[in-house]
């Protein structure tokens, strides 16, 4: 099992992942189609980097009726780590 810095370095080795994880924690809930537009990315792009964030349990998926929007998971520790690092 890696350790929570390797985890840390592995999230934020994207520059994706950081221009998404920078937007989370700024606007705390986006939808997809506002993280799109506010990061100039393709979809598809932000859709794979996005869900692998989800798998590492740092993002939440949130369903609210057909929309999903995605917010941190603070009860993570990367992501805790990660917003310290973005708001420090």
């Amino acid at each position: 099992m890696s350790s929570i810095g390797d985890l840390v370095a592995e999230v934020i080795s994207s520059k994706v992942r950081v221009k998404i994880l920078k937007l989370l924690v700024d606007r705390e809930s986006l939808n997809i189609t506002a993280i799109v537009k506010l990061t100039r990315l393709n979809h598809k792009i932000v859709k794979e980097n996005l869900d692998y964030l989800v798998e590492q349990g740092i993002v939440h998926e949130v369903c609210l009726g057909r929309i999903k929007a995605y917010r941190l998971n603070y009860a993570n520790p990367v992501a805790r780590i990660i917003r310290d690092i973005f708001t420090s």
